[in-house]
């Protein structure tokens, strides 16, 4: 599969980057007893006690096998993992056309990300709110998000855009003119990301 950014108004080239056995014991006695009721109730006790140790086992194990097999919560679009203050005027717009999953992410020009937000497949989300200035654009894809660890479970790429995006407001008092960009993650035949050696923000928790 061959992935493809197009950055509508703003060219530019992206770069990737047990089961146990339980044996009862038998009884066997060969004299009659007098007390041979009294030892058919206490075996009976005994079965029931050790009916009831399997079934508590047997239960603990489904219910360890049940937490190992439940995958990471799957966030909502929009989902801002890491925000920051939003009180300019630049809007991002994403639409998301891939297969995958995917979390974006903006940093400042030294790679420390501002801004982390969860962008299901096949769905789009608008950023607003973003200040002045130089910004880097991320990716990552994959599938079972794992917030701690900022990263997905399965991570299917790393992604850059290769040309900073820059973000301007011009005030002349009786209009405010603004920038946006709108992002269209697509797949298709030819691909524009390239390889490319680059660091991936740390955006864990």
């Amino acid at each position: 599969m061959q992935l493809i950014c197009d950055l509508q108004g703003n060219g530019g080239i992206f770069s990737k980057q047990v089961v146990g056995r339980f044996y009862m014991p038998s009884w066997t006695n060969s004299q009659p007893l007098r007390f041979s009721s009294s030892w058919s109730h206490l075996l009976q006790e005994t079965v029931a006690f050790r009916r009831l140790v399997l079934t508590i086992t047997l239960a603990i194990f489904i219910l360890c096998v049940l937490s190992v097999s439940v995958p990471t919560d799957r966030p909502e679009t929009g989902t801002y993992i890491r925000d920051t203050q939003r009180d300019g005027y630049g809007l991002l717009t994403i639409h998301n056309n891939w297969t995958m999953d995917t979390v974006a992410v903006l940093t400042d020009q030294n790679v420390k990300p501002l801004l982390v937000v969860y962008l299901r497949t096949k769905e789009s989300i608008d950023i607003t709110g973003i200040k002045d200035g130089d910004y880097g654009l991320y990716f990552t894809i994959g599938d079972q998000w794992d917030g701690k660890a900022g990263r997905f479970s399965n991570v299917y790429g790393y992604y850059r855009y290769n040309t900073p995006l820059l973000f301007v407001t011009d005030d002349t008092g009786n209009k405010i003119e603004y920038s946006i960009f709108e992002l269209d993650l697509y797949e298709a035949g030819a691909s524009n990301f390239l390889p490319d050696q680059f660091q991936f923000p740390d955006i864990s928790s």
